[in-house]
């Protein structure tokens, strides 16, 4: 047993440690690094390309387009082009006056959601053809009624401008309620006659009615009939007031003052040697000369010979 150790020991000092030599990495230079840098190209994202509109006179688009008002809060767009399509193709439809819940949110976000003003019942909208006669047959379905709302359907143009309104055919109606809508003014006159729109004016930021607004009939004789309703016609909770659509007053230019006849040029003497143009001062007119003549002869009779304010001491005349 001690004989087979012996040997195992003297063999192992015979093993030498080898030393295995480990290649070590080269340092990269620092200027190899950055001229590397330099030679790689970074391509950057290519920037999109604006798309160049062409300029368009907007008398031509209004007069493709059609104004549509009165329409139900909850039509879509592709409800309205289903119904104006049949009359010509529609480019394109754009809703106006949606009042959201919530202001901060935004009228598109508002009429995706479908969360308008609790009083808004009504929007308008902008529907445009490719061309100007298919814009004026659609306007045939002026006074149509899509889901119980009679529409009010006219050219932009019109609208625009400014188009002059009937008076003679039209009246005013006064003490509405802010919550009444077309159709209940509507309904409230249509036996009277045919009629052709119902305008209510609305504020801007909230689209709640101010009170008041213009029915607009389709017949003269009709105006009469209405009128006759004044004082025992309700609408809602309220008694209206109706009278006859007026038209403003034409006001007439300023009359500018009349020339002097002294300094008129059919007076004009050209041996004065003055070249039309008198010396010193303009002569007062003798109407002028007298108030003032008068008003001075009043100052010499009440003028006083005293310097002192006081009520006791006795104010004398000056003798003339």
């Amino acid at each position: 047993m001690s004989s087979d150790l012996s040997a195992l020991f003297n063999n192992a000092k015979k093993v030498a440690l080898v030393s295995v030599p480990v290649k070590e990495e080269e340092p990269v230079e620092q200027e190899e690094e950055e001229q590397e840098q330099e030679e790689e190209v970074v391509e950057r994202p290519k920037k999109k390309a604006r798309i160049e509109r062409k300029y368009e006179d907007p008398s031509i688009a209004n007069a493709q387009t059609v104004f549509v008002g009165n329409v139900p809060s909850g039509c879509t767009q592709k409800e309205l082009k289903r119904l104006f399509s049949k009359y010509g193709t529609v480019d394109s439809i754009r809703l106006r006056n949606i009042v959201p819940l919530n202001p901060k949110r935004g009228n598109r976000l508002a009429f995706i959601k479908k969360e308008f003003h609790p009083l808004q019942k009504t929007i308008t909208a902008f529907v445009r053809f490719a061309d100007e006669s298919q814009a004026k047959k659609a306007t045939s379905l002026n006074g149509e009624l899509y889901k119980e709302h009679h529409l009010r359907v006219d050219m932009a143009q019109n609208q625009n401008e400014g188009a002059k309104h009937d008076n003679k055919r039209s009246i005013f109606i006064g003490n509405l309620p802010f919550d009444a809508s077309d159709d209940d003014v509507w309904k409230t006159f249509e036996e009277c006659g045919e009629i052709e729109s119902v305008r209510l004016v609305r504020d801007r930021a909230t689209s709640v009615g101010k009170g008041f607004g213009y029915v607009l009939f389709q017949d003269e004789a009709s105006v009469a009939l209405a009128l006759r309703m004044d004082g025992n016609c309700q609408v809602g909770h309220r008694q209206i007031r109706i009278k006859a659509a007026r038209v403003k007053p034409v006001i007439p230019p300023k009359k500018y003052r009349r020339q002097n006849k002294k300094f008129n040029s059919t007076n004009f003497d050209p041996s004065d040697g003055t070249d039309g143009v008198q010396q010193g001062r303009i002569e007062k007119r003798p109407a002028v000369k007298l108030r003032k003549e008068k008003q001075k002869k009043k100052k010499k009779q009440h003028a006083v010979k005293t310097n002192n304010s006081r009520k006791d001491v006795i104010q004398l005349k000056k003798k003339t």
